[in-house]
């Protein structure tokens, strides 16, 4: 038995069609798991399944905006008697506001709030209530970041929203152990992304990240998609409440 096989498993990837969350998908795609792509735009989803279906057994697509976080539950049991209970979750969806705390409204707080930690909550939640209900295992990987144990100026939703990923991949992993629910975090580094296009195209910026990292470049969604991998398999059973940094050396220098 490859302990690292996914074969057989369903996973379900928020933030599916691009970034971190698209390179998992593909990842888990690639080590045998069906998986069910969530983003908030179909023609995105489509294209992104299209392409997985060429390497994966089964994907499916499962349209939905995560912000609008009442909802969650209601939909989160339509798409499970759609296709079935994932064994595998795969939080990735998230948004950032850049600006001055003294500066950004209110609004901005909560939009990044609502959609990086609530909806974590809420959909991780509405797994557990089906995998108790139904007596099995699972796996739940947040997306958390740097900014779970550091920060910097111009990102404080950001910033409070990754430590509130921190801090619940811990809670929920304690009190869901008893269940045989694992929950870890993948805290990255600076990645490569749709999200970080405005850091990258910053020559100045660019040079700091590049400087700072003791690897000396930015992570590719790839770097980030088969640690994901590796807690989501057999691999990784008596690992939970982790948040592991896979940031090229980052926290590890000064």
């Amino acid at each position: 038995m490859n302990p690292f096989s996914l074969e057989g498993k369903l996973a379900l990837v928020t933030g599916g069609t691009r970034g971190i969350g698209r390179g998992a998908a593909r990842a888990l795609a690639q080590s045998g798991a069906d998986v069910i792509l969530v983003g908030r735009h179909e023609a995105e989803l489509e294209r992104t399944a299209s392409e997985l279906r060429q390497i994966a057994n089964r994907v499916h697509i499962a349209p939905y905006d995560l912000s609008q976080t009442s909802r969650i539950a209601e939909w989160f049991e339509s798409v499970c008697a759609q296709w079935g209970t994932p064994e595998i979750l795969v939080n990735s969806a998230g948004i950032n506001v850049r600006g001055a705390a003294v500066d950004l409204s209110l609004d901005d707080w909560n939009a990044v709030i609502a959609l990086n930690a609530t909806a974590i909550f809420e959909l991780s939640r509405s797994l557990a209530r089906l995998l108790i209900r139904e007596g099995r295992s699972g796996r739940i990987i947040n997306i958390a970041s740097l900014m779970t144990a550091a920060a910097r100026p111009g990102i404080s939703p950001y910033t409070a929203s990754k430590g509130a990923v921190g801090q619940l991949t811990k809670a929920l992993a304690v009190e869901w152990a008893q269940h045989r629910i694992l929950v870890n975090a993948i805290a990255p580094g600076y990645v490569n992304t749709d999200l970080n296009k405005v850091l990258i195209e910053d020559p100045a910026f660019d040079s700091w990240v590049k400087g700072r990292c003791p690897l000396g470049r930015w992570a590719t969604p790839e770097d980030i998609a088969w640690p994901i991998v590796f807690l989501a398999s057999s691999a990784a059973k008596f690992i939970t409440g982790q948040v592991i940094y896979v940031d090229g050396g980052w926290l590890a220098t000064f």
